[in-house]
């Protein structure tokens, strides 16, 4: 009966001055009611010749329809709140609480998820503009044309420290079992570097380091694992390297090495993390390590050059044929 709830007191007085001649607007301003309510009063008697509501099947909900579209509006907007905030704010609008149990259910109703946030790139104005130009300038381009790029990147992985969140399916009482535990420790057991690069034909020779990259060992990698890709590349002539923007890649040193190289390199967007297809590499290649515990940077090493050695030709060949879906 609209919002507000209707006695079957006041529907009885509905129908007896719409008996009596009245229209539905006239009784509506004599009872203080909505003409709505009025018309519902005398449709639920021709239909069922009583004044009361149906007994309802079932336990009756404790949040009806304009409590669920304000529900919906407490998880809307910038600020996500909390299951139990979120029933602190509802129940200020609810004649009779509710718990934070109760607000998780009707959330899952609805459809909303409890999840982690997506880690996204942050980008200042400066930067979607420059990132929007150019997917302009290559939204053009065709899965052909992105078959002669060579993405490269490079990776940190720790001895202890996964990327992932690692999730198993255990007892509570299982909580402390060695097999159910994560180790950790100060520091996170050491770690070591690893530069990569994929095309539509292969993956480069990786360079596993335990320095921090800088210039000049990247001068190396270019000389090395880079030209020695190329060469053995028979469309070598048409392929174009892709780096992203970090310092150590915008040097001096690196510019007159790329030069003297003579590599065809493709402008890259600043921030762009999310568009480089090796990017998904790293998360695949951890998962990997998962697999078999390790505890020295010595073995991490063999293990980061043993899954990377795996890397299977198709899925290089379907990251690098997604580009035209990224941009």
């Amino acid at each position: 009966m609209g919002k507000k709830p209707v006695s079957p007191f006041v529907r009885a007085h509905v129908v007896a001055l719409h008996d009596a001649g009245f229209n539905q607007v006239h009784i509506s301003k004599q009872l203080n009611i909505s003409r709505c309510c009025a018309q519902n009063a005398i449709k639920k008697y021709k239909d069922q010749g009583n004044y009361n509501d149906l007994k309802s099947s079932g336990r009756p909900r404790k949040v009806d329809g304009r409590g669920l579209r304000h529900l919906k509006r407490l998880v809307k907007g910038d600020e996500r709140l909390s299951a139990a905030k979120i029933a602190t704010d509802l129940n200020a609008s609810l004649p009779k609480p509710i718990t934070t149990r109760t607000v998780r259910n009707y959330l899952k109703e609805l459809g909303f998820e409890d999840v982690v946030k997506v880690k996204k790139q942050w980008l200042g104005v400066k930067h979607r503009k420059q990132r929007m130009a150019w997917c302009t300038q290559h939204m053009n381009w065709t899965r052909d044309d992105w078959k002669n790029v060579i993405f490269s990147d490079e990776s940190t992985f720790y001895v202890l420290k996964r990327k992932n969140q690692r999730k198993i399916w255990r007892l509570d009482k299982e909580k402390l079992l060695l097999e159910c535990l994560e180790q950790t420790n100060i520091g996170d057991g050491g770690k070591v570097g690893i530069w990569g690069g994929i095309s539509d034909v292969c993956t480069t020779n990786t360079r596993i380091y335990t320095e921090n990259m800088n210039g000049q060992l990247y001068c190396d990698v270019l000389q090395k694992e880079v030209k020695q890709f190329l060469a053995k590349t028979p469309t070598t002539a048409k392929m174009v390297f892709q780096q992203d923007l970090a310092p150590w890649y915008t040097s001096n040193i690196v510019k007159e090495k790329i030069v003297k190289l003579k590599l065809n390199m493709l402008e890259w967007a600043p921030t762009s993390p999310d568009l480089n297809r090796i990017e998904m590499l790293w998360s695949i290649l951890d998962k990997k390590l998962v697999a078999k515990p390790m505890y020295s940077k010595a073995a991490l090493i063999d293990r980061l050059q043993e899954e990377w050695n795996n890397i299977d030709k198709d899925l290089c060949i379907k990251l690098v044929e997604s580009m035209p879906e990224r941009i």
